[in-house]
């Protein structure tokens, strides 16, 4: 499977180099904003979005907008002294080369990685700074980074092959109308699982390395109770937890632990593989239902 990690970096630069701000804006939605304006579109906005606004998805993801050239430049220097693109591109090329067996499996022949910065200033403390997205319309997926410190940077590679992981196992099984809360569980537990087994337990996301083992049993228990639930906005719920949700405009359950989705999910997957013996790269492949009743997590 061939790889490609975009030189998002050279774009910012592109863009800051630009001769005045009219000339920024355009290369900004020229190299930045188009190429997703596809995915952009099926995304919810917030409200108050104005009519017409070019920029519209950029804000709505977050993203720094070409007028934040101050935020732009510390940002882009501080994660090309990390040496982040290298860092992601040696990683997905990995990441992809670990499915190579299973190529019959896969209906692409190639994906991409980006590297886009986020404005700290719209982002909360729980996301820890950092985070990623995959595009529904085509194989590539997006990295971002709005704080980058020495907790995240590590757990780039991380990040990347969970990403990377969603758009396999989002092939094999597509989102649609029926998508469960046991099925989304595994979609994130698998990603995280590949994640570990390439880059170990200590690289995958912060907040699941942090959970306390009570809120665990929370939203073990009432993860148990809603497997079966549907509805994309009541799905998200389980996934994010009440905070998470209740910020994104989501209906919270009423005591779900923030990301206790991601964390139960992970359990599951991680208890199915090793009374298994599968490995994550064939668990790929595996129906949602064969996972939770080989972990059995939730007897």
């Amino acid at each position: 499977m061939k790889t490609e990690w975009v030189p998002t970096n050279d774009y910012y630069r592109r863009i800051l180099d630009a001769a005045d701000e009219q000339a920024r804006r355009q290369l900004y939605l020229k190299l930045l904003v188009q190429p997703w304006q596809p995915m952009m579109t099926m995304m919810p906005h917030p409200a108050g979005e104005q009519p017409g606004d070019a920029l519209a998805g950029a804000r709505a993801w977050k993203w720094l907008l070409p007028d934040q050239m101050d935020e732009m430049v510390a940002l882009l220097d501080e994660l090309e002294r990390a040496n982040a693109w290298t860092v992601g591109s040696e990683a997905l090329a990995e990441a992809a080369a670990r499915f190579d067996g299973l190529a019959h499996k896969i209906p692409f022949d190639g994906l991409s990685g980006w590297l886009v910065l986020g404005d700290p200033a719209r982002f909360t403390p729980s996301e820890r700074g950092y985070t990623g997205a995959t595009d529904w319309t085509q194989p590539r997926f997006i990295s971002q980074f709005w704080e980058p410190n020495a907790d995240n940077l590590p757990r780039l590679p991380g990040l990347v092959a969970h990403e990377m992981h969603h758009l396999l196992r989002l092939r094999a099984f597509p989102w649609g109308l029926n998508t469960s809360v046991a099925d989304y569980i595994v979609i994130e537990g698998t990603a995280e699982s590949f994640a570990a087994a390439l880059y170990g337990e200590e690289r995958i996301w912060l907040s699941l390395t942090s959970f306390e083992p009570g809120a665990l049993e929370t939203a073990h228990q009432m993860i148990a109770e809603g497997l079966g639930k549907t509805g994309f906005d009541v799905i998200r719920a389980y996934i994010f937890g009440d905070a998470p949700a209740e910020q994104s405009g989501l209906r919270p359950l009423g005591g779900m632990p923030a990301y206790g989705g991601y964390a139960v999910g992970y359990q599951v997957v991680q208890a199915f593989l090793k009374r298994s013996g599968t490995s994550i790269e064939e668990a790929t492949f595996l129906p949602a239902s064969e996972i939770i009743a080989g972990s059995k997590f939730f007897d």
